[in-house]
C-alpha cells in the first residue's frame, strides 16, 4: 500500500521591516479609546475656563502683570476673536497697572476669557475700550470698587477717562456683562480675596431640617 504524505509545518520567518505583536500585553493594560480622551482633561481643582491665575507658582512666575498672551491658557483663544482678546486685555492691564491692583488685573481676564469663549463672543461688536471698561466696571460693582471707604478705590468718572469711554457706555457695557453672567454682589467666581474674607453668607449651611446655620457655630465649646 502506498505510504500517506506527512505534512512538514514550516514556520515562516519574519521580515525584517515586519512587526511582531506583543501577545504578553495583560488584559487590564488596554485601553480604550474613551479612556486615552479622559486622560487629556485638565486636572479636577482648576478653574472651568481652564486658566489658573489663582494657583501661587504661575502667578509668582508670571509677575504681578503679565502680557495678555502669556497666561497660561488650557486652551487656545479662538482665532477669530484673539486679536480683539487680546487688544482688550491690554487695555484692562494698563488700567490695573497705573489705577488699581494685580487682583483686579487677574479677575478681568478670567471674565474676558469667559466673552471670548462664548458663541457668537459679543466681543466682535463694538470697541474694545468699551469692552475692557464694562469689565472693570461689573468687578468693581460687586467689588465696591467705587466705594470711597475701600481700598482700592477707582470713581467710575475715573474709569471712563482711563479708557477714553463715555461713562454711559461703561455703565450700559457694565450691566450687560453683569447680566449675562449673572454677576452679583459676593459672587465667589469674580470677588476678590477681601469681599471673600467679609462675605456674611460664606460659613451659612441649611440643615436636614431646614435651619439656616453658621458654620463656625458648630466647632464652639
Amino acid at each position: 500500500m502506498p505510504r500517506k504524505k506527512e505534512s512538514v509545518k514550516t514556520e515562516q520567518t519574519p521580515l525584517v521591516g515586519d512587526v511582531e505583536p506583543d501577545d504578553k500585553t495583560p488584559a487590564n493594560q488596554l485601553r480604550k479609546k474613551s479612556d486615552r480622551k479622559k486622560d487629556t482633561q485638565s486636572p479636577p481643582g482648576l478653574p472651568q475656563t481652564g486658566m489658573i491665575p489663582a494657583e501661587p507658582v504661575p502667578v509668582q512666575r508670571l509677575g504681578r502683570f503679565p502680557a495678555v498672551k502669556d497666561f497660561p491658557f488650557s486652551a487656545p483663544i479662538p482665532i477669530g476673536i484673539r486679536t480683539r482678546f487680546e487688544e482688550t486685555g491690554e487695555i484692562i492691564r494698563t488700567v490695573c497697572r497705573d489705577k488699581i491692583n494685580d487682583e483686579y488685573y487677574y479677575l478681568g481676564i478670567l471674565l474676558l476669557e469667559k466673552l471670548a469663549r462664548k458663541r457668537p463672543s459679543p466681543l466682535l461688536a463694538g470697541k474694545t475700550d468699551a469692552w475692557a471698561a464694562g469689565i472693570l466696571s461689573a468687578l468693581g460693582t460687586i467689588n465696591f470698587l467705587f466705594d470711597k471707604t475701600t481700598i482700592p478705590y477707582l470713581s467710575k468718572e475715573d474709569l471712563a477717562g482711563c479708557c477714553g469711554v463715555k461713562q454711559s457706555t461703561v455703565s450700559g457695557k457694565s450691566k450687560l456683562i453683569r447680566d449675562m453672567f449673572k454677576m452679583s454682589y459676593w459672587d465667589s467666581r469674580f470677588s476678590t480675596r477681601d469681599m471673600h474674607d467679609r462675605n456674611p453668607m460664606k460659613n451659612l449651611i441649611i440643615s436636614q431640617n431646614g435651619f439656616i446655620i453658621d458654620l463656625s457655630s458648630l466647632f464652639r465649646r
